[in-house]
């Protein structure tokens, strides 16, 4: 708490100094008397000039403001911008980088500005606004949305005697392992179960049993909860099952060929990938022939209201509060999330965070796998991730545990127990 403490206070100092220095705000005019408005981006090559003409199509249509884009990769920049008199106006985070950055107090509040301004916030599903804010008040602005889903092999699909992808888990498994199928010398050679990703199985095919690594406040661990176990109960049935050392022999070769044309997807050796949408663009790149699916992560028996549920997250806008010019910075990420969201979402290929963008014929036809991801958002069964000071300690510690439960060196109770244990201690 004292390091925060001391950053805020060294943030105040250095900018109101600053505004001593200066008697006020410099104003910044271009030569036919717009406001110049600085915005910085993390985006590089392709997605910079996706940025870039976003901003020219804000700078034209209106002349009041003018916004200036500059790509700036490195997050430390933003940091030590923000604690000078050089801080851009508009900068863009991630919604863990939001709250990150208002737990130091960095970042205005933009319930405020936009209760003043007539902002309609109903544009936003619950976990939009839950994932900017802080104590209750959005500190950014979403623009688009990163949720997993579930894709598919249909051939594999079909080899086993079934036509529709499985809406629970229950239902999954049973096609697991019947796809499931072993090479001459006894190892796996076609993956039923969706055991890679490494962060899918630990988030996505936990949330699908009603699991959770934090509670609902985000700061509270819950490792050893009901969901947790049983889905690891699950998973680690299709490990015995196989061979808990051949199944993590085959998962550790997919996590090295992750992405690249031998992926196991793309090879046809794997029935069901919990990934994001950009993975339908993957596999048009890697194996066109593929003839796959794409359908919402099941629920499970007992809870199918969990139907599409994923982790959540965004790239949003925020104005830091050493901003010179607040008023512009405001005009311009809300036309952003508004008007500019549509065009700048078909350039770069993701999802929206604005609900109003969810049955867009347009962007619904962009990307084959939109249909089912848009379903999904509209399910409001995004998860966020914990939010604790030592949420990345933990995340660290929750897959070292993972690890000792798929090895098989500890039970799946002793070792959730035992993390959270740890996890409790480190709040403390």
């Amino acid at each position: 708490m004292k390091k925060k403490t001391i950053l805020v206070l060294t943030v105040m100092i250095l900018s109101s100094l600053f505004l001593f220095a200066q008697g006020g705000s410099e104003e910044r005019l271009t030569e036919d008397g717009r406001q110049i408005v600085t915005y910085w981006y993390y985006h590089k090559g392709n997605e910079a000039t996706i940025q870039e003409n976003a901003i020219a199509r804000f700078n034209a249509s209106q002349d009041e403001y003018f916004v200036e884009g500059f790509s700036v990769p490195d997050k430390q920049k933003y940091l030590v911008a923000m604690a000078s008199d050089e801080s851009p106006d508009v900068i863009a985070l991630t919604n863990a980088e939001v709250i990150s950055y208002q737990t130091n107090g960095l970042l205005e509040d933009m319930s405020t500005m936009g209760e003043a301004n007539g902002f309609d916030f109903s544009i936003y599903d619950k976990p939009a606004v839950t994932a900017n804010s802080v104590d209750g008040r959005m500190y950014a602005y979403p623009l688009t949305s990163v949720v997993i889903q579930m894709f598919y092999n249909k051939d594999l699909l079909a080899s086993i005697g079934e036509t529709e992808p499985p809406t629970t888990m229950e239902e999954l498994f049973e096609m697991a392992e019947k796809a499931t199928t072993l090479d001459a010398d006894g190892n796996i050679d076609i993956l039923g179960y969706p055991l890679f990703p490494l962060a899918s199985a630990r988030q996505e095919l936990i949330y699908a049993f009603g699991g959770r690594w934090a509670a609902e406040d985000g700061v509270t661990p819950t490792a050893n909860c009901e969901g947790n176990i049983k889905s690891l109960e699950m998973n680690m049935a299709f490990r015995e099952k196989y061979g808990v050392e051949k199944v993590q022999r085959f998962v550790a070769t997919g996590n090295t060929n992750r992405y690249t044309p031998q992926d196991i997807f793309f090879a046809g050796k794997q029935l069901f990938r919990f990934d994001g949408p950009w993975f339908a663009n993957n596999i048009k790149q890697y194996n066109p022939d593929i003839n796959f699916g794409v359908a919402m992560v099941p629920g499970t028996e007992a809870d199918p209201e969990l139907l599409g549920v994923s982790r959540y997250e965004n790239t949003s806008l925020a104005i830091p509060v050493v901003a010179k010019e607040k008023d512009g910075a405001y005009a311009f990420i809300s036309w952003f999330v508004t008007e500019g969201a549509k065009d700048f979402l078909l350039e770069i290929g993701s999802l929206p965070a604005n609900n109003t963008l969810y049955d867009d014929p347009d962007l619904l036809a962009s990307n084959e796998a939109f249909p089912s991801f848009m379903e999904a958002l509209k399910t409001g069964n995004g998860i966020e991730a914990p939010r604790m000071d030592y949420s990345a300690e933990y995340i660290s510690m929750v897959d070292e545990y993972l690890d000792y439960i798929y090895n098989g060196t500890m039970g799946i109770e002793d070792a959730l127990n035992e993390l959270q244990a740890q996890a409790e201690a480190m709040a403390d």
